[in-house]
């Protein structure tokens, strides 16, 4: 109830972005489930060929899930006057993008032992493919206009909670930054596992335990870093900085071994797509990295006290309108009422 009562109140931008991408996420999952259903129709006898090579189905699930996902980070940020975690959506969404793109080129390399049906099935999938690029493009363009809408409508609201102090402001700004890094390497980590056992690897593989286990290991260190940033907790967030650099040696170790010739043979099909999802995960830790660093030396400046004060249950929340909170971190009435 009070969820509703708060969109209710929220900024004509703000709706439009939750319908948007609530919207892209209804057309993409009905593409991409009339593809698989196409695929899965006439191609049975290529998918009992392929060893561990389910590329169709695992770009159907990265982009299922990212298109719902995606509308996560929209709610998420509409209702709590995130325009961060807005923008962050145009980035994941351009991200997404880019992996249907390789779905569009790939498909056919897939297709190529059976010429007849593959380029048959091909054809057919092709405009449903080329759809859902379509449609993520517009959707992302549409949300680069309404941003800046919903930029100056949340500007109030951010002033409201953190007061004038422009140091304060900007520590605030890193901090929303490092929760969607932090919502961005979720997706990311988890689906690089993932696509990694279904693709490349077998059961009888010694890292296959190895890269389930980082599944909930992942989990793991991304609550310890939500809870170590919301406490200014500085031994988690010191934790958080070696296990991501642990990640990124991990990534590269990654990397290095697609392109091992002794391996050449398990990622013939997928290198392009494993090395991109690989860079991306690197870019992504990188940035969270430096975010925890910045966020570190924040701690202790009162950032969090600041915060603590217009923190509460989502029913107290309406009070935020009738007061703000200046530089001596007080509550004084807001005269605009």
């Amino acid at each position: 109830m009070a969820i509703s009562e708060s969109f209710r109140k929220m900024p004509l931008a703000a709706k439009l972005c939750c319908w948007l991408a609530g919207l892209q996420a209804l057309t993409v999952i009905g593409l991409e489930v009339s593809i698989l259903v196409r695929v899965l129709k006439y191609v049975e006898n290529v998918f009992s060929s392929w060893s561990s090579d389910k590329g169709v189905a695992i770009y159907f699930m990265l982009l299922v899930i990212a298109s719902l996902y995606g509308v996560f980070l929209v709610v998420g940020g509409v209702l709590n006057g995130d325009t961060i975690q807005i923008i962050g959506f145009c980035v994941f969404n351009l991200f997404t993008m880019s992996l249907a793109i390789f779905r569009y080129f790939q498909v056919r390399t897939w297709l190529n032992d059976e010429v007849v049906i593959g380029d048959l099935v091909y054809n057919m999938i092709q405009r449903e493919m080329l759809a859902s690029i379509v449609v993520m493009a517009g959707i992302t363009a549409v949300f680069g206009v309404l941003t800046y809408f919903v930029f100056h409508s949340f500007g109030w609201e951010i002033y409201k909670r953190v007061g004038a102090d422009m140091k304060i402001r900007r520590m605030y700004i890193n901090y929303r930054l490092l929760v969607l890094l932090l919502k961005m390497d979720f997706f990311v980590f988890v689906g690089f596992a993932v696509s990694y056992i279904i693709l490349i690897l077998k059961s009888s593989d010694p890292e296959f335990g190895i890269t389930i286990a980082l599944v909930p290991l992942t989990l793991m260190v991304l609550s310890l870093a939500f809870w170590g940033l919301r406490r200014e907790s500085v031994w988690a967030m010191w934790t958080v900085v070696v296990l991501l650099c642990a990640s990124s040696a991990y990534f590269v170790f990654k990397c290095a071994r697609m392109y091992d010739p002794k391996q050449e043979a398990k990622y013939a099909t997928q290198k392009p797509m494993m090395t991109y999802y690989t860079v991306v995960s690197l870019v992504v830790v990188a940035g969270t990295l430096h975010q925890c660093a910045t966020c570190l030396a924040n701690f202790g400046y009162g950032l969090k006290d600041r915060i603590e004060i217009t923190r509460g249950k989502r029913s107290d929340m309406e009070q935020i309108q009738d007061y703000y909170v200046n530089a001596a971190g007080d509550r004084r009435m807001n005269l605009d009422g």
